[in-house]
């Protein structure tokens, strides 16, 4: 018989704090590997994380999407699933769970986060728009350009100061913010929130900015600007919110998120990270007109809008991830990993972003290579010289692979600016590794660090791809054409 979401919430003394609320019932196998073969590996295949072929990768915290482990809770729902096209019975049970997160009537399911995101920025925004965001995630950036409008972020002054270790370093600079929204309201359709700040290193957003955020377009409002919130690892903010805002220690996790989305016009989700999904997403929403503007835009990509490219046991699993992904036992064991992985970097000496994020570890690799600078691709340099060291892969976002558009010469690449940091995240499934993974993982860090000025800069790589029309600016950080000017040790 399946745990009832009941039975998960039920009050304890079992040291959950300590040890993860659950038992390993499945194993995947890693392929063994020589120091040897990892650079032939990384050579042919390409310097980056992302271009290795996942089966050479002994620890992958390249992306914590999709990555996790599923539940025997989940997959005893798939095989539930009702595979009718039209309107099937998972799509209900679908519904009503996201309806319970959200507090938000309207659903529409999508197979991840960018088909989530379509649709909005198909109906809201238009040429000559702007849509301000505490920082947009590659994806959002490019529908903006898509539909001929600028995507501005406006990053927390906090995040830029190295030595403040507030929680809340994701939070929208609410003082631009309100000036920008006073000067160009009119031409703002569309306000984004990414909760929490994922390519601002993972920090948090407070919900005193969300409310604030909220309270300044309903100030200024001239075109009934929508506030719409990224939502793909909200559970893990609301944790945050949880343990380090005051008023919130005795409110559970699901209690805040339902607050947090309460002063939002709508959201959208990429289920893969903390709906402890392989594939899934959604858009919730409280006006339904805007809901039927929706479904053919739905129907045109991702078939018909009560399955959004998604299988009936998609759905199923999703609707039991959401919850058990929002379950205050597993996210105080998911932050006490997080913090374990962090604590192994800094006892070697790594550098990190602090304090460490709730889904992810940012290592600093500016501090750490410090002989080379911005135009020479630290972050890059360590996480390929890290897989090398022993099969650690992750994603690198320095100046190189992420420095910040240019909004005036969005196409020049010369143009971008400086990254406030030169980062490489470890993002780290959910319900997948051990505490030794991560002490190997950090060890891995330590060796390449080791290597010192032996370590070389990178270049681009010089080859006949076309460039990148401007409604794709935003996606050159999936393309990792970089190489070293001298062999990697």
């Amino acid at each position: 018989m399946r745990i009832s979401n009941e039975d998960m919430l039920r009050e304890t003394d079992l040291p959950f704090d300590k040890a993860p609320p659950y038992r390993i019932k499945a194993v995947e196998y890693s392929i063994p590997t020589t120091r040897e073969k990892r650079k032939e590996i990384m050579q042919e295949y390409g310097y980056s994380g992302r271009l290795l072929p996942a089966k050479y990768v002994f620890i992958n915290m390249v992306t914590d999407s999709g990555t996790g482990a599923l539940s025997d809770r989940q997959w005893s729902a798939m095989m539930e699933g009702d595979e009718s096209y039209f309107n099937c019975r998972s799509y209900e049970i679908f519904e009503e769970t996201c309806q319970a997160f959200t507090k938000m009537p309207y659903i529409i399911p999508s197979h991840q986060g960018r088909s989530a995101e379509a649709p909005i920025y198909e109906i809201f925004v238009k040429p000559g728009d702007k849509v301000p965001s505490n920082t947009h995630f590659t994806t959002t950036s490019t529908w903006a350009f898509q539909r001929g409008a600028e995507p501005v972020d406006l990053i927390c002054p906090d995040y830029l100061d190295e030595e403040n270790y507030s929680w809340f370093k994701g939070n929208m600079n609410l003082e631009k913010f309100e000036d920008y929204f006073i000067e160009y309201a009119e031409k703002i359709p569309l306000v984004e929130l990414v909760v929490p700040n994922n390519l601002n290193g993972g920090q948090a957003v407070s919900m005193e900015n969300i409310k604030n955020v909220r309270a300044i377009i309903d100030k200024y409002n001239k075109i009934d600007t929508q506030l719409y919130l990224d939502i793909a690892r909200i559970s893990e903010n609301a944790w945050i919110i949880k343990s380090h805002e005051p008023g919130y220690k005795d409110k559970s996790c699901l209690g805040i998120v339902n607050e947090m989305l309460s002063y939002a016009d709508g959201c959208h989700m990429s289920a893969k990270k903390g709906g402890l999904v392989n594939m899934g997403g959604f858009i919730a929403l409280r006006n339904k007109i805007f809901w039927q503007r929706m479904h053919p835009k739905v129907i045109r990509t991702d078939g018909f809008i009560t399955y959004g490219g998604l299988a009936g046991r998609d759905l199923e699993s999703l609707a039991v991830g959401l919850i058990e992904g929002v379950n205050d036992y597993y996210l105080q064991d998911r932050q006490r990993q997080v913090d374990y992985f962090a604590n192994a970097c800094q006892k070697r000496g790594i550098h990190i972003l602090e304090p460490a994020s709730c889904f992810a570890v940012y290592i600093n690799a500016g501090k750490c290579l410090p002989h080379l600078d911005h135009t020479q691709g630290p972050a890059t340099c360590l996480s390929a010289q890290a897989y090398i060291e022993g099969g650690f892969a992750s994603t690198a976002m320095d100046s190189l692979q992420r420095g910040r558009i240019d909004a005036n010469n969005p196409q020049d690449s010369s143009k971008r600016i400086k990254a406030p940091y030169e980062l490489i995240r470890c993002a780290i499934p959910r319900r997948t590794y051990y505490e030794p993974h991560y002490d190997w993982a950090a060890e891995c860090l330590f060796r390449a660090i080791e290597w010192g000025d032996k370590l070389p800069a990178f270049k681009p790589i010089v080859d006949d791809r076309p460039p990148l029309e401007l409604s794709e600016i935003g996606l050159h950080t999936f393309f990792d054409d970089y190489e070293p000017v001298s062999p990697l040790p």
